[in-house]
C-alpha cells in the first residue's frame, strides 16, 4: 500500500506526518483532547502524552462514558483539571499528541490512570497495566 505525505499545515505548522489515511477528530473534540493531553501529561514523555489521550479514546466506546472526548474530559470527577482551571490550553505538540493517538492502531485497552504520587481507592477493581513516566495506567477487569 502506498504511504502519502500530508502537511497539515494550518494546525500543525512545522510539522509533516506520515500516515496512510491520517484522520482528525472534530474541531472541538481535537481542543479539547489538546487541553486534556497538556492538562494531564505535558511533562510526559511522548509515548504518555499519547497514553492519556487513547485513555479519553477508550471511554468513548464504554457505555458508561459520554460518546464525545468532550464530554469524557468534562465529566465531573473524571479529570481534576477542569475544576481547577476555566480556560483551555494547548500547545502544538498537545494537537499531534491527539492526531497520533486518534490514528494508532496499536492495541492499547487502558481506561484509567493515575500519578504515581497518589494511590485512589478506585484502583483497587481494575488491571494494572502499565507504567510510562510519572502515570500508571489501567484495564477494565
Amino acid at each position: 500500500m502506498k504511504k502519502i505525505v500530508l502537511t497539515l499545515s494550518l494546525l500543525l505548522p512545522n510539522t509533516i506526518l506520515t500516515a496512510e489515511t491520517p484522520k482528525l477528530p472534530k474541531y472541538k473534540e481535537l481542543v479539547c483532547m489538546a487541553a486534556n493531553a497538556y492538562r494531564e501529561a505535558r511533562g510526559e514523555p511522548p509515548e504518555g502524552q499519547v497514553a492519556v489521550t487513547r485513555v479519553v479514546l477508550n471511554r468513548m466506546k464504554m457505555k458508561e462514558y459520554p460518546k464525545t472526548a468532550c464530554g469524557v474530559i468534562y465529566q465531573k470527577h473524571q479529570f481534576s483539571w477542569t475544576s481547577k482551571y476555566k480556560s483551555v490550553v494547548y500547545t502544538m505538540n498537545d494537537i499531534n499528541t491527539v492526531v497520533k493517538a486518534y490514528n494508532s492502531e496499536e492495541e492499547f485497552p487502558a481506561t484509567h490512570y493515575h500519578s504515581k504520587a497518589v494511590h485512589p481507592s478506585w484502583r483497587k477493581g481494575l488491571k494494572e497495566g502499565v507504567t510510562i513516566g510519572n502515570h500508571i495506567f489501567y484495564w477494565s477487569k
